[in-house]
């Protein structure tokens, strides 16, 4: 998510996506192609695999990808904000600019614990003004299979928002110059460590790339080697 529409997507991911608005389903494609959308403007792509879809990030510098394992895996209709329905559950994906909420991180030298800890602080705050209410909110430190540190964090949504969504939770590691994101929920059928299993398991499927990944010959390569 490109820094000047982030205040928007925090709305959309606290407000939209928490209270599960009833949001259209983006179809696939009826050709044999396996890019099942994609926003060029924005840089990022689905790609749909045998066992799911492959997000392709190409913005800002920074180039990604993460497997999406699911029966059902589409992006909700929702032309300036990056939301993923994975077999019923909202996912969304952003990008945040350091300089946003840490300026000062490359004189003070900080390590990634303590940007993630400013962005968890910046981020946080923002959602209280939100939802008028103060969030209680409950941090776990981690350490991916690659040996970058990452930050989960989550909190109760607050008493009368009549959400279906009970939690929302959030794992968050440094990118270049950027936090990335993953936001999703809990709720009535999923259990607080499902939700944040979902989130370690996604993010255990990132890959970066040195250059801006080709999504064509990507999705052709993967619609290729199907059996």
């Amino acid at each position: 998510m490109f820094p000047k529409a982030h205040h928007r997507a925090l709305t959309r991911a606290i407000v939209a996506a928490a209270l599960l608005l009833a949001l259209s389903l983006l179809p696939a494609p009826t050709s044999a192609c396996s890019l099942v959308a994609q926003q060029p403007d924005d840089g990022w792509a689905v790609i749909k695999t045998a066992d799911g879809a492959l997000f392709v990030w190409n913005a800002s510098g920074v180039y990604f990808s993460l497997a999406l394992k699911g029966a059902e895996i589409k992006p909700l209709d929702d032309p300036e904000h990056i939301f993923l329905s994975v077999d019923g559950r909202v996912l969304q994906i952003q990008l945040a600019a350091i300089k946003n909420f840490a300026p000062d991180a490359k004189e003070k030298r900080l390590d990634d614990k303590a940007i993630l800890a400013a962005h968890r602080e910046w981020e946080s705050k923002y959602i209280e003004q939100l939802v008028h209410s103060k969030l209680t909110l409950r941090t776990f430190n981690a350490k991916l299979s690659t040996g970058s540190d990452a930050s989960m964090w989550q909190f109760d949504m607050p008493e009368g928002m009549n959400a279906a969504a009970q939690k929302q939770l959030y794992l968050t590691l440094v990118a270049k110059d950027y936090v990335l994101m993953l936001n999703s929920e809990t709720g009535a059928a999923v259990s607080d460590a499902d939700g944040r299993k979902f989130l370690l398991d996604t993010i255990a499927t990132l890959k970066f790339s040195p250059t801006p990944i080709d999504v064509q010959k990507l999705s052709e390569s993967i619609r290729s080697a199907k059996p």
